[in-house]
């Protein structure tokens, strides 16, 4: 008998042993995943993002520029810092690199709002894991719609920037004392350990889009019949790293009195750009290369897709298995950790990684199987937004320029600011919880919800919104007659969802009834599990109203 048991806990614990390590393993593949998908992004929309920052002259634009490109290149990490160095090349000035920002902060969310989808196959896991991954857009949707028209409105006052700006502006003019060079670099534990991996597959090259970005040299007149290109040192760099060879042999300098008051001289720099850098390949390596951009980019995405949605329901059906009984107990009781510490934990995770969407994607399939809150996954998100601050702040630390530095303590100042208003007063916190568990609700009862918000959110909305930004340029009484009829589609779709019952042709009365009764059930099994006091649901679930 005592053999018996001695043998049924060694099983016992070899199946908890393989289980943990069928986690690491579906971890390690769901983490390969998210880097294939970016790499593929990249292939598919480099030259699109990196053409976008071309587009960043009013702070509308630059907002929808910000969430466009970070949502091509999946890397809020990449944008942010070719936008810090735009600004440290005088390409793009603080002020309008500002709103790019706060737009990147917005398109990083969509990783793990994609990742929430594979739950699609339970209703009541797909409610939680949409409701957890959307704390993410929300907050960050909330802190634009309150601190960017502060930022436009403080800029037309002072004819210089707003709050952000001089606040960033007093702590870079503290810190440089002199300038410098520095060569900080900090990799990413993941990307080291799932690069090698992915490289097989598909290895990217991000020199193509900071080419880009810097846009076409400009043609200036030098006389009859005589063109100059007055190519910058941050351009020539970027240029040579995509296209060395050319570039030493293809370029020819200006000749005789001929020259630039800044710059390198070049006569033929705009032929060089159109076929060496916008034919630059962002595919550079893998069994991918061969197929080029395009084809290469969109096998590349299929294929991460697969291993993303196979992994994270091996990783799910897994945690299931582990987190039962007395375990889901332990680790229930482990998630009631103090908000500001949950902040800590996600701020060190995202330094760690040096990356936002691995984080958050990485804490949804726990959001989704239950065993973390959405009201805790909220904290640890925003630790996860302040953490990504650091690699803008490394790629400042760099180069030590003035508005590099600066644009990197706005990255910081904005997500800072943002949680001072929308967390610590549990009536703003509320108002965050809310929207996010909305969208959760009307996900559980129609499945397509999570792909029509990501197409419309982060790709017909702020398409729609550069269009009419750049429209003005064109034609200002334009631009106002498409705005007026943007704004008059949009009242007229809050108007039917509120006042003629819209919201209950989508989910009815009876159903959502049922739904209150569900989470109610649901909120006191928390609280058996956990031993302690559960958020109230009103934080849980959507009023009738919604």
């Amino acid at each position: 008998m005592a053999e018996e048991k001695e043998q049924s806990a060694g099983e016992f614990a070899l199946f908890v042993t393989l289980k943990i390590l069928g986690v690491l393993i579906s971890l390690y593949l769901f983490l390969f995943g998210l880097d294939l998908m970016g790499g593929s992004f990249s292939a598919l929309g480099s030259k699109g993002a990196g053409n976008l920052f071309t587009f960043s002259d009013n702070p509308i634009a630059g907002l929808m520029v910000g969430i466009l490109a970070t949502v091509l290149v999946q890397s809020s990490s990449t944008s942010t810092s070719i936008v810090v160095g735009l600004v440290g090349a005088e390409v793009l000035s603080v002020t309008q690199a500002i709103p790019i920002i706060m737009g990147a902060n917005i398109g990083t969310s969509v990783t793990n709002t994609i990742v929430s989808m594979a739950h699609a196959g339970d209703r009541l896991e797909l409610e939680r894991a949409f409701s957890g991954a959307t704390v993410h857009d929300c907050f960050n949707m909330l802190s634009v719609l309150t601190l960017l028209p502060l930022e436009i409105i403080l800029a037309a006052i002072t004819g210089e920037g707003g709050l952000l700006y001089f606040i960033s502006k007093g702590l870079t003019d503290a810190i440089l004392g002199g300038g410098g060079e520095s060569d900080l670099r900090f990799p990413s534990p993941t990307k080291e350990i799932v690069s090698p991996f992915t490289k097989l597959f598909l290895s990217k090259d991000k020199n193509t889009i900071k080419a880009l970005s810097f846009g076409a040299p400009e043609a200036l007149s030098c006389g009859s019949d005589c063109t100059k290109y007055c190519v910058s040192e941050d351009m020539s760099k970027a240029w040579k790293k995509v296209a060395k060879e050319a570039y030493s042999t293809y370029l020819v300098a200006c000749s005789g009195t001929t020259s630039c008051d800044s710059g390198t001289c070049y006569t033929n720099a705009g032929d060089f750009f159109n076929e060496n850098i916008e034919t630059g390949r962002t595919i550079k390596g893998g069994f991918l290369k061969d197929a080029g951009d395009v084809a290469g980019g969109i096998i590349g995405l299929i294929l991460s897709l697969l291993v993303l949605c196979g992994a994270l329901i091996c990783m799910v059906k897994l945690l299931h298995s582990l987190v039962m009984g007395q375990a889901k107990k332990w680790i229930m009781k482990g998630t009631q950790m103090n908000d500001y510490l949950a902040i800590l934990v996600g701020l060190g995770i995202t330094i760690i990684v040096q990356s936002s969407s691995v984080t958050t994607s990485a804490l949804t399939p726990l959001v989704g199987i239950g065993v973390l809150p959405v009201h805790k996954m909220l904290p640890m998100t925003l630790g996860a937004n302040i953490g990504t601050t650091f690699t803008s702040m490394f790629a400042a630390l760099a180069v030590m320029k003035a508005g590099s530095l600066q644009i990197a303590f706005c990255h910081l100042l904005f997500n800072l600011t943002g949680i001072l208003i929308w967390f610590p007063v549990p009536v703003m916190r509320r108002v965050v919880l809310s929207a996010a568990c909305t969208l959760g609700f009307y996900a559980s009862y129609w499945r397509l919800v999570p792909l029509i918000y990501i197409l419309v959110m982060f790709v017909a909305v702020p398409g729609i919104c550069l269009l009419i930004s750049l429209l003005y340029s064109a034609s200002v009484a334009g631009g106002v007659v498409v705005t007026l009829l943007f704004l008059g589609v949009v009242a007229g779709l809050i108007f039917w969802w509120v006042k003629l019952g819209g919201c209950y042709k989508v989910v009815s009365l009876e159903e959502r009834e049922a739904r209150k009764a569900e989470m109610e059930q649901e909120m006191g099994e928390v609280k058996d599990a956990a031993g302690v006091a559960a958020e109230a649901p009103n934080d849980a679930a959507p009023s009738q109203e919604v």
